[in-house]
């Protein structure tokens, strides 16, 4: 497929920086030298890629000592603030333009509110591009040490770089694991060498067709809440990638079993217009509620199937050691961006650009 070979041929020219694994793993080592201080907690603030990636490998592993401002809730806000060791806790502001409104909005209420209390320049960091931006100023102004964020990288690419690796890596060396899936998903991309139907290149073809045939959902069956948040990376990564010159499917993330209580009449008996993927986890414990998950699991992937309705991708995440998970991880998010970028190139659309959100931008500037 001419589509496939052009992908393989920018990835050999080293035009995907978010795939270079060895480049990768070189900058979170340099910038991991900046975290020095022992914390107990630590808080990101970002939206977007700018936090959904490591958001996700989080949420897999449900450590508690992360939590994540990734919303404009002020209650929340406060009632993380007033449970914590101030002292003890990290603020990480991530924004690659340096002026993503509400992250500057947090940093101001959080300088306000925090400046007597701790001392700023040591518990306050931020991962930017080193360039004149509002972050950026404000950072140096109040003497806030600054990660680079690369310029070549955009939010929902960068999985792999400071932005995800740096904040599931404060508490042990975890990145070196997740880039393993990663250089494993290249090298299996390159060579074509995949032993199911669940490859990258097949699902990329698949869902072309499929959206050509009207089918223009996409919808992300998810058993088990430890899986929702890779759901909604999934959902970023397709929605702003694919989404242009009317081309696009729309994603949408239902967390099972519970959707099977309102929109399942919907989904076999609705509008013919759906495509299905299924999460879930191996559990290696055994107890009657997996069990039962499992088996929901299992008659939906039937009852798809006597439909007549297409499952894309059925992925079961196995839990076991830290180490082996985490590298299946970066198997999973590396697939992801390897089927997009594909997809992006069967259909002739740029994955990089979303020159249609500025028009919220100007609204909001205005």
């Amino acid at each position: 497929m001419k589509e496939y070979d052009a992908v393989r041929l920018r990835i050999e020219n080293n035009e995907y920086p978010f795939l270079r694994r060895n480049e990768l793993e070189k900058k979170h080592n340099e910038a991991k030298e900046l975290f020095n201080e022992d914390f107990e907690h630590y808080i990101v603030i970002g939206v977007g890629g700018s936090s959904q990636g490591s958001k996700a490998i989080n949420a897999f592993f449900n450590d508690q000592r992360i939590t994540y401002f990734d919303h404009l809730n002020l209650n929340k806000i406060n009632q993380t603030l007033d449970s914590v060791n101030l002292n003890k806790t990290c603020f990480l502001f991530i924004s690659k333009s340096g002026s993503t409104s509400e992250v500057l909005t947090i940093y101001d209420y959080l300088i306000e509110r925090l400046n007597d209390l701790i001392e700023v320049n040591k518990n306050f960091i931020t991962i930017t591009e080193i360039q004149e931006s509002p972050l950026h100023n404000l950072s140096s102004h109040n003497g806030i040490r600054v990660i680079e964020h690369d310029k070549r990288i955009g939010g929902r690419f960068s999985i792999f770089t400071h932005t995800g690796m740096i904040p599931i890596s404060f508490f042990e060396n975890t990145a070196s694991d997740v880039l393993d899936g990663l250089e494993e998903s290249v090298t299996n991309f390159m060579n074509n060498s995949y032993d199911n139907d669940s490859s990258p290149i097949i699902k990329a073809e698949t869902k072309f067709k499929l959206f050509n045939t009207g089918l223009k959902t996409d919808v992300i069956l998810i058993y088990g809440d430890e899986l929702i948040e890779i759901g909604n990376w999934m959902k970023q990564l397709y929605g702003e990638s694919l989404g242009k010159d009317s081309f696009g499917y729309m994603p949408i993330i239902s967390p099972m079993t519970q959707d099977q209580h309102s929109l399942l009449q919907l989904y076999f008996d609705g509008p013919k217009d759906k495509y299905f993927e299924m999460l879930s986890i191996q559990n290696s414990k055994t107890d009657f509620i997996n069990i039962t998950l499992n088996n929901h699991r299992d008659a939906m992937f039937k009852a798809l199937k006597s439909k007549n309705l297409d499952v894309v991708n059925a992925k079961e995440f196995k839990i076991s050691s830290h180490q082996t998970s985490l590298k299946e991880l970066g198997i999973f998010f590396s697939d992801c961006m390897l089927e997009t970028l594909l997809l992006a190139e069967i259909a002739k659309i740029n994955p990089f650009v979303q020159g249609a959100v500025d028009i919220h931008k100007q609204f909001l500037q205005s």
